[in-house]
């Protein structure tokens, strides 16, 4: 009589198991240095069994971007009710540390992967400041997709300078980096940096959508 079990090779975990093992190779080795090889050795499977469940590295890549930003979506809507200073603490998390050495290698990826993974970046931004995320509400800018793309790229760029923010503020590691820079962000982000400008100099921001209290007061009618 034939079994309705599945074989432990079939299993879903199987394949949870290579993802994870794949976005640790990843991470640690960059994508073009990764083998389906050294995954499926990490993983504990034959290079065989990697290509059965994901059909190319190509597509288990999709998959473990697809992980990553869901995991790190999910990390943030958890933690988005503390103080700025937990980014420090999600940073001391092995698994996060490696989220975010994955989340580098793919912006530095100078191949469509790499641009697919900040375009899906964008996307998410882009989707907080509709939405809003966690209970806050964002500022919406007349043009969404610049204002979206902005946001990314600041959000981006520390993890991206660390090793310079590191000599520049004599920190020990990433997690003591970003917790450091934290409050920092978090205050830019809540209130703007500039806190006036010269007359002759001013110019008109990206305005919030219309009728918001951050647009700026209307023109005076002649």
């Amino acid at each position: 009589m034939s079994s309705t079990r599945r074989a432990p090779h079939t299993a879903p975990e199987t394949a949870a198991r290579i993802r994870d093992a794949a976005v640790g190779e990843f991470a640690a080795h960059g994508f073009a240095k990764t083998t389906v090889r050294g995954i499926a050795a990490v993983a504990g499977v034959s290079p065989g069994l990697v290509i059965h469940h994901f059909g190319s590295k190509d597509a288990l890549r999709a998959v473990c971007d697809d992980h990553v930003f869901a995991v790190l979506t999910a990390r943030k809507r958890e933690n988005a009710h503390r103080s700025p200073f937990v980014v420090a603490e999600l940073f001391g998390d092995p698994e996060m540390r490696t989220h975010a050495e994955y989340l580098l290698k793919s912006i530095l990826d100078p191949s469509e992967h790499g641009q697919r993974f900040f375009d899906h970046y964008v996307d998410m931004v882009e989707r907080f400041i509709e939405d809003g995320f966690a209970g806050y509400t964002m500022r919406q800018g007349e043009d969404r997709r610049a204002q979206s793309a902005t946001i990314a790229a600041l959000a981006l760029a520390p993890l991206m300078l660390e090793p310079k923010l590191r000599r520049a503020l004599g920190t020990a590691d990433l997690q003591d980096s970003m917790g450091r820079i934290a409050p920092s962000l978090y205050d830019l982000y809540l209130h703007g940096f500039i806190e006036s400008v010269p007359e002759s100099h001013a110019t008109p921001g990206p305005r919030a959508t219309p009728g918001s209290q951050h647009d700026p007061p209307a023109e005076p009618v002649p």
